[in-house]
């Protein structure tokens, strides 16, 4: 009987002690939200109004359609390089291994504001076809590369060399092997790097804010920024937050369900 207690009472303190993380962690999101959902009448008083929705169509969703291309672009870029390298740095030793993977998780280690601007002074004076948008996928290529890069890394390390013996001993190429029976087992691996580099690139400020004066090209967080600096936090600039919140969690619940259901099952609680 008291054991039986004491469990209830242990249930009951972890499940609050959740509960109240959750709502922290929420609350931020929850002003935001409910402050674009207010508009305010002639009298002073406030009202709901999805009006703040409507008045943003013509002025932030073309940012938000350039901040998505821009991260689906880099996800694809960053997929097709990051997982071959990241195979060929844990099956293969060669002479300056340690070193490139130090030079390449170096950009880690770099201030993000000296990284886009070193990157606004090369584009400048070395590849000045760059000063656009490509100019963007090149900035976030390089600096997102490492997370793709890290999580194949420590999925390719649990991957057992038997299967791929056992697929080769079997008449299986190497393509074939790599496809058919490598990458589907690093696949928790890919998705995490997918859903990082995903969610970083689309909300990436200080580079996009550098890059922003030499392209002209300004995506969705930059222009929050803007509208914030300009005008404060009226309601129209809380419905652009909560819409960037919004797509960030739609769509890493949209992979969720969809490649969770096949890598990450028993992972995430979806």
């Amino acid at each position: 009987m008291k054991a039986s207690s004491a469990e209830r009472v242990k249930d009951v303190i972890s499940y609050t002690y959740v509960l109240l993380i959750s709502g922290l962690l929420l609350l931020p999101f929850t002003v935001i939200l409910m402050r674009s959902l207010t508009a305010t009448l002639p009298d002073g008083s406030t009202t709901f109004s999805i009006k703040a929705y409507f008045d943003i169509i013509a002025s932030f969703w073309p940012k938000v359609y350039l901040s998505l291309s821009i991260a689906i672009t880099t996800i694809i870029i960053d997929t097709a390089i990051g997982v071959p390298a990241a195979y060929a740095l844990v099956r293969y030793n060669f002479r300056g291994k340690k070193t490139l993977f130090t030079m390449l998780n170096g950009v880690w280690y770099v201030p993000g504001i000296c990284y886009a601007l070193s990157l606004i002074i090369t584009y400048y004076f070395l590849y000045k076809w760059f000063l656009g948008y490509w100019g963007f996928i090149a900035a976030y290529t390089c600096g997102f590369l490492m997370l793709m890069l890290m999580t194949c890394i420590v999925a390719f390390r649990y991957v057992d060399p038997c299967y791929e013996e056992s697929a080769t001993c079997l008449g299986a190429g190497r393509f074939a092997t790599f496809f058919k029976v490598t990458l589907p087992m690093v696949g928790p691996g890919v998705s995490a790097g997918i859903l990082l580099t995903f969610v970083l690139s689309f909300n990436e400020f200080i580079t996009a804010l550098l890059l922003n004066l030499a392209t002209r090209l300004q995506t969705a967080p930059v222009r929050v920024y803007a509208d914030i600096t300009r005008a404060r936090v009226l309601p129209s600039i809380s419905a652009e937050a909560a819409v960037l919140q919004l797509i960030s969690l739609a769509v890493v619940l949209v992979y969720l369900k969809v490649v969770g259901t096949k890598y990450l099952r028993g992972v995430v609680l979806i």
